[in-house]
């Protein structure tokens, strides 16, 4: 293929939208052919190779976003579309009514500390903690937070999309080796600790983990947009 017709390729206004969906559709049927490995997670790899193709043929974030828009715009009504399980659900939820409360109280805050600690220990700025302390909520909470704290917004963006990717490959294989075998407990945690992509692998449990995974993901955005001015406030920054 010459310059000119690559070109033509690359900026056409779908572009990005089938490069996105070509790669995931490959990176999913590769993951369940070697057995769904952990570590080839089809978000991860996806997000790997998009990267690498769009940086190869020099097309930048802006315009690949632009391209992409329909799946951004898609996101709405899948989330909307979350409430279908959570209904399903309803008995389970209920009956795990004060447990969950406490384990989403718990588990916003440590959260919230562990993403401050560290870096307040390490001696970073204070739009640097500030961006990292509502990574646990889903990307567009946790980006909406970040300009009303004074965070990095592209940082919180990235660190949001990084955790919401190492609980989905990591997460499962932990919650195992701590001897969690309960989909309920898992799908909630996954959701509280790796919002929207870990709901996502919540999903490929069970419907049951899902539930408790989208419930976990929407009660924990809604907390930390509470808790994390009060935190960043207590330690003065």
């Amino acid at each position: 293929m010459t310059a000119a017709a690559t070109s033509l390729v690359v900026e056409h206004p779908l572009f990005g939208l089938v490069l996105t969906i070509g790669v995931y559709l490959v990176a999913a049927r590769a993951h369940a052919a070697l057995g769904k490995p952990a570590l080839l997670h089809p978000v991860l790899t996806s997000v790997a190779a998009v990267a690498l193709v769009t940086g190869f043929l020099g097309l930048d974030y802006a315009r690949y976003f632009e391209q992409a828009a329909p799946l951004h715009g898609a996101l709405s009504v899948f989330v909307v579309l979350l409430a279908v399980p959570l209904v399903r659900q309803a008995p389970l939820l209920r009956a795990a009514g004060s447990s969950l409360c406490a384990a989403i109280l718990l588990g916003c805050f440590v959260a919230i500390l562990t993403a401050t600690a560290l870096p307040m220990a390490l001696g970073a700025d204070p739009d640097v903690v500030a961006s990292l302390a509502p990574k646990s909520a889903t990307a567009p909470v946790a980006v909406g937070i970040a300009e009303k704290v004074g965070g990095i917004v592209g940082l919180t963006a990235v660190m949001a999309v990084l955790t919401g990717l190492t609980g989905a490959v990591l997460g499962p294989w932990l919650l195992a080796a701590a001897g969690v075998r309960d989909e309920r407990a898992a799908g909630f945690a996954l959701g509280v600790v790796s919002h929207a992509i870990g709901t996502a692998r919540a999903f490929q449990i069970s419907e049951t983990a899902g539930a408790f995974a989208s419930l976990g993901m929407v009660v924990n955005a809604l907390l930390t947009v509470a808790f994390v001015p009060v935190v960043l406030r207590l330690l003065e920054l």
